[in-house]
């Protein structure tokens, strides 16, 4: 039993975040034909890995520091106050970018001339559809406050043979972003969480395309991408919230996100991230130690962002096994995925593959993208 002064602090802890979750519901959405060119989509900034791994479904149930990120609400569904310290740091690569890698590697060791091993790195980038992309994030979380730091790049190239003008381009998206992350949740009973995460974010964008001689020339490329970097920072919010009925064994959970409430403006040239409304459908069948957790996103309701359906369908299961390892599967934006996750005391390791849709629709073209994840928690 709560000490009467912790019981008043956390009545009134709920009753302001209640109201603070009211009134943020009833912010506005902006009015059609705003402009959705940002290169992030409906999916949120940042994903645990091993949630990419089981399809992305994370609004009723996230991996770690996931929660910070995919619905606001869910730390304060769990045993205890303290949930976690965390370390992570994920590398993704796309197929295409590591057969780039082979042929430069294979370019450099015939000792060929600079000319030519530009020429042959040129010929790669138009060939393959590349993709890097590194992520970290350091934080703690409670049952209702979370801090989290985090940082990303997402880089990607795609050739084309006819672009915008006919003549072969090489698309170029760069998005850069760092931040930092907050969580307050409070659950009211055993059925209802609500939660706010207000964000700091730096952002960075490159979007633009390089023909063929620009490609060709390093200096002249290195120009026009940074001619075309805008940067900007802005606050950002989340508001979400989870409703769970459990038994001994089974937990079936409803959740609801509205991300990027009222809009996230840069005070800058770049687009901005547009409100979106995000639901999630999951249940968990568990005992002790083991857990088999299925769930399914339906992200961007209103389609602000005009993408194709499957693009905003996220489903999938991760199983895990004594605690100490969990293998998950699912259909990623129309693709499958799969992966593992291996727990070693204050270690963790995750290693998986999705893939991403590069194609206005989606299921017609599909770049590859391998992952491997190493983190320390507490």
């Amino acid at each position: 039993m709560k000490p009467l002064h912790l019981a008043r602090q956390h009545f009134f802890f709920q009753i302001s975040l209640g109201i603070v979750f009211v009134f943020s519901l009833f912010v506005p959405l902006k009015a059609t034909g705003q402009n959705n060119s940002s290169l992030k989509k409906s999916e949120p900034i940042y994903q645990n890995p091993f949630d990419l791994a089981s399809g992305g479904a994370s609004l009723t149930r996230a991996t770690q520091e996931g929660v910070m990120f995919s619905n606001p609400s869910l730390p304060a569904f769990g045993e205890g106050h303290f949930r976690w310290i965390f370390l992570r740091s994920t590398f993704s690569v796309a197929e295409g970018t590591i057969k780039t890698g082979a042929d430069l590697l294979k370019s450099a060791s015939s000792a060929g001339s600079t000319s030519s091993l530009i020429n042959n790195a040129a010929s790669d980038l138009f060939k393959y559809p590349n993709y890097i992309g590194l992520s970290n994030a350091a934080g703690v979380i409670t049952s209702e406050f979370g801090i989290a730091g985090f940082a990303a790049n997402k880089l990607f190239t795609n050739g084309k043979r006819f672009g915008s003008v006919g003549v072969p381009q090489l698309v170029v998206q760069d998005n850069g972003f760092a931040g930092v992350a907050t969580t307050m949740s409070t659950a009211f009973g055993d059925h209802l969480a609500i939660g706010i995460g207000p964000k700091y974010i730096y952002n960075a964008e490159v979007n633009t395309t390089l023909s063929v001689n620009e490609v060709l020339s390093p200096s002249t490329a290195s120009a026009k991408l940074s001619n075309a970097l805008l940067t900007g920072n802005a606050l950002a919010a989340d508001i979400g919230f989870t409703l769970q009925q459990r038994t001994k064994n089974f937990d079936i959970r409803l959740a609801g996100v509205v991300a990027d409430v009222g809009n996230t403006t840069f005070n800058s040239g770049l687009p901005p991230w547009l409100q979106t409304y995000n639901a999630g459908l999951g249940f968990a069948v568990h005992d002790f130690t083991n857990a088999l957790h299925c769930a399914v996103d339906y992200r961007d309701i209103t389609d602000v962002y005009g993408e194709d359906l499957p693009k905003k369908i996220y489903m999938g299961c991760k199983a895990l096994v004594t605690r100490i390892f969990g293998f998950g599967f699912g259909y990623l934006q129309g693709w499958p995925s799969y992966g593992f996750v291996l727990n070693l005391f204050l270690f963790r390791l995750e290693a998986g593959v999705y893939t991403r849709d590069i194609a206005n629709q989606a299921g017609l073209v599909g770049q590859k993208v391998y992952f491997v994840s190493l983190g320390f928690e507490l």
